[in-house]
């Protein structure tokens, strides 16, 4: 095993954009307005405090002398308003966030001794959106079982219907994979290997379904991630947190935050280590030592009544070691990974009125990522030392480089419109290197992989160059409210260009959500025609001409990785239950071109973008939320997906011949059943929680010619089964498994503003033996973890 030196590193951000008082961030708004008495008064103390029920959002502020108020960073949600002081009732107002223009909202307190009529919390747990999405914030992140925080963000995200869970924090959304647009702070991350860190996040909006037109690059599915500001802050705050887990885990973070009504700074990070970084490939857990961290700063400032500036720098890096099969760990193989990354951004926000903003956002980013192997290799060799079946050796980079501007408008009291253009361009140099160490793999002097083995001469196969492909996009959003109706309609552009190769598609998107007066009930129907880009990582060469030639359609034109075209259908209905819980469904459907997938390298990590002729998909999602009532709280979440593929398939590095085109079959996105269930009890400044997950399995691979005695796979036999496929074909997929996790915490008040959280997880409660996935030509096999135990300490101030 590989030692690696300690993370100390860090100069580049997620990108974020700007925020003033009066126009947060694109994916977050502020509520402000004045609190006074009966006779028109200023109360000066107030309490304010705004909440979600169902999200658990919730924020507490005292008025000024003068009476105001201001949340800032308000996720886009629906509220709970309310204000009380001393001597007076308290007064309550439901309100929604929808777009960065300012929520004014003016309370009234009538003095206690006058008071007749008492005023009841009448929250509104639905949501009268088109868009079908989960609220979640930072609470529910920072307390999910997890045994480190870096796990953390994938955890909470399975939580929302239509995601099947897959190895090493990957998930499938509605059939796709990979294809979900991280927006930080309203700027995208497209990035596979480059997601947001938990620390960072003040909350979290999973959008399904009714994408707005504002979105494109891969939203077949929207993560709205909110992080967190210095704004408004009363002094320095913060905490110091450590934990330690089973397999030698440990880590440590620190979260900053502070500031004034005008300037806000935050600065977050974290560094771990761990003998299983990665989810292992057999039960084994071979070779699998892992060091990651990450640091992120965010400073906001107030430039008057009518401009903001936000800058936003930050990194991370990932040392771990490539897991190994049996037979490589007997062989010594010792293959190891980088992956380091740095965003910036910078972005200004200025306020014409109550009703127009714009905000303009320049952001980058620059990825490395590489793989080295355990020794290196010459040409001509007859043996490839401890690698097996191949020696690889991969060095590349890949770059986000963006410009945006988005103007928003209200347009009287039932409308705003919102538009806005974007370009970015994503540099990518791709070195990349491989030969055949194992004899047998390859025996045809004809087949194109021949030369690189050692009966054919142990030529050493070279890739290196590099591409810039650009997305250049323009948008118009509307969203209309006349009476119980909710209209959403919008059109997008996109210009998508490789090298010698573009494409244009328009994108309508439209969605209508109508709420039946009296009964707390939204039904809603939605349209999305999304033009989904390619994964950047590793493109150049799944695009070349020296990929294609190594397969069985060698000497044939290499054909562009065009877009995937998706339109998307979601019906559903929401239903409030009294004042303590509400339950959604969506029927859903899809059909898409250029149906994109990953093509995994053995057990690298590795992965190539391909692209199947059609896609085919369709499902149901469901999820109910019960609010904390007497201290319980619960949610549960569960989807079905089918999800059909039919050939041909390009890209990628595809050495197997293909299927006959028009051939149809059941993709490893495809799952029967999942679904999950929260429970939780809090009182006090103490909680216990439990979460139980059930996967009935994805599609796996063909295991015929695997025998049981076999050291690397034999194994995995145990954890299939045969079933047919409803397209006339018997399949394998993997067993259905159900794995608990528990955890529990609690707070020690240790001095004002001073404390100390304790908390215990038990992940894999029950010691659950199962796979995520079995010989998955996309995925390859991974192995769940056995039972886990974590411990976390966290000193806040």
């Amino acid at each position: 095993m590989r030692a690696y030196p300690n993370l100390v590193f860090l100069l580049a951000a997620l990108p974020v954009s700007a925020v003033h008082a009066a126009a947060p961030a694109a994916s977050a708004g502020t509520v402000q307005g004045r609190v006074e008495d009966g006779s028109g008064q200023a109360v000066s103390g107030a309490l304010v405090r705004l909440q979600s029920k169902v999200s658990g959002y919730l924020e507490t502020v005292k008025t000024k002398d003068d009476g105001s108020y201001t949340f800032f960073n308000v996720p886009f949600n629906n509220y709970h308003l309310e204000a009380g002081a001393p001597g007076f009732t308290t007064a309550h107002k439901n309100l929604e966030v929808r777009s960065d223009l300012p929520v004014k909202v003016d309370l009234s307190l009538t003095a206690a001794a006058a008071a007749t009529v008492t005023i009841q919390d009448t929250s509104q747990l639905v949501e009268a959106t088109p868009a079908a999405h989960v609220d979640i914030t930072e609470s529910a992140i920072q307390t999910i079982p997890a045994a480190t925080q870096r796990k953390g963000l994938e955890s909470v995200i399975l939580q929302t219907p239509g995601f099947a869970e897959d190895a090493d924090g990957r998930f499938h959304f509605r059939g796709s994979h990979g294809q979900v647009t991280y927006v930080v702070d309203g700027v995208p991350v497209t990035d596979q290997t480059s997601g947001p860190a938990p620390d960072q996040v003040d909350s979290m909006e999973v959008v399904t379904g009714g994408i707005s037109a504002e979105y494109g690059g891969k939203p077949a599915a929207v993560i709205n991630l909110t992080t967190k500001t210095g704004l408004g802050q009363e002094g320095l705050s913060g905490s110091v947190n450590a934990s330690a887990s089973r397999f030698s885990a440990f880590e440590g973070g620190v979260d900053l935050r502070g500031g004034t009504d005008t300037f806000g700074y935050v600065m977050n990070g974290f560094a771990s280590s761990s003998d299983r970084f990665q989810d292992a490939v057999t039960f084994d857990n071979f070779h699998n030592h892992g060091e990651s961290g990450r640091l992120h700063l965010r400073f906001d400032w107030l430039l008057g009544a009518s401009d903001t500036l936000r800058f936003s720098v930050g990194g991370s890096r990932t040392d771990r070691d490539v897991v190994n099969l049996p037979t490589q760990e007997a062989r010594g193989m010792d293959q190891s990974l980088l992956d380091s990354e740095g965003n910036a951004s910078l972005a200004w926000a200025h306020v014409f009125s109550d009703t127009r903003t714009l905000e303009t956002t320049l952001f980058l980013r620059n990825g490395v990522t590489k793989l080295d192997p355990t020794s290196g290799l010459q040409p001509g060799f007859t043996a490839g030392g401890a690698d097996f079946p191949v020696w690889v050796q991969q060095d590349r980079t890949l770059g986000n480089q963006g410009l945006q501007s988005i103007y928003t408008q209200q347009v009287g009291a039932l409308g705003t419109v919102k538009a806005g253009a974007s370009y970015i361009r994503y540099p990518i140099h791709e070195r990349f290197s491989f030969a055949i160490t194992d004899p047998s793999q390859v025996t045809n002097p004809a087949d194109p992989l021949y030369p690189y083995t050692p009966a054919g001469g142990g030529n050493i196969f070279h890739f290196d160059d590099s591409l810039t492909p650009t997305l250049a996009s323009a948008f118009l959003q509307t969203d209309w409210k006349p009476m119980h109706w909710r209209i959403s309609a919008g059109l997008r552009y996109d210009r998508y260009t490789q090298r010698g190769f573009t494409q244009g598609q328009l994108q309508p998107r439209l969605g209508v959500a109508y709420t039946v007066p009296g009964i707390g009930t939204v039904l809603r129907a939605s349209y999305d025609r999304l033009m989904i880009t390619p994964e950047n990582e590793n493109l150049a060469l799944s695009l070349s001409q020296q990929a294609r030639d190594l397969g069985a359609q060698a000497g044939t034109p290499a054909p562009p990785l065009s877009s995937e075209i998706q339109n998307s259908f979601t019906y559903g209905a929401e239903q409030q239950l009294g004042q303590v819980a509400r339950v959604s469904v969506d029927y859903w459907e899809k059909q898409s071109t250029n149906s994109a997938d990953n093509d995994q390298f053995f057990n690298t990590g590795i992965v190539f973008p391909i692209a199947a002729a059609r896609g085919i998909f369709r499902g149901w999602d469901f999820r109910f939320d019960l609010v904390p009532v007497q201290g319980f709280s619960a949610y549960l979440s569960m989807g079905h997906t089918r999800a059909i593929f039919e050939t041909p398939t390009i890209g990628g590095l595809l050495l197997v011949a293909p299927s006959a085109p028009g051939t149809r079959y059941l993709i490893d996105h495809d799952e029967k059943l999942n679904g999950q269930l929260g429970l939780r009890y809090e009182q006090g400044d103490w909680f216990v929680q439990a979460q139980g997950r059930y996967d009935s399995g994805l599609v796996a691979g063909d295991p015929t010619g695997i025998s049981p005695n076999d050291p690397d796979y034999g194994f995995g036999l145990a954890y299939i089964e045969p079933q047919s496929d409803g397209l006339g074909n018997t399949i394998y997929r993997v067993k259905p498994r159900t794995v608990w996790d528990f955890n529990t915490g609690r707070t020690f008040k240790l001095a004002e503003k001073r404390s100390l959280d304790v908390g215990a997880d038990l992940l894999n409660a029950f010691d659950e033996k199962a796979i995520y996935n079995f010989l998955s030509t996309f995925g390859g096999t991974h192995v769940i973890a056995p039972r886990t135990w974590a411990v976390h300490v966290k000193f806040k101030f």
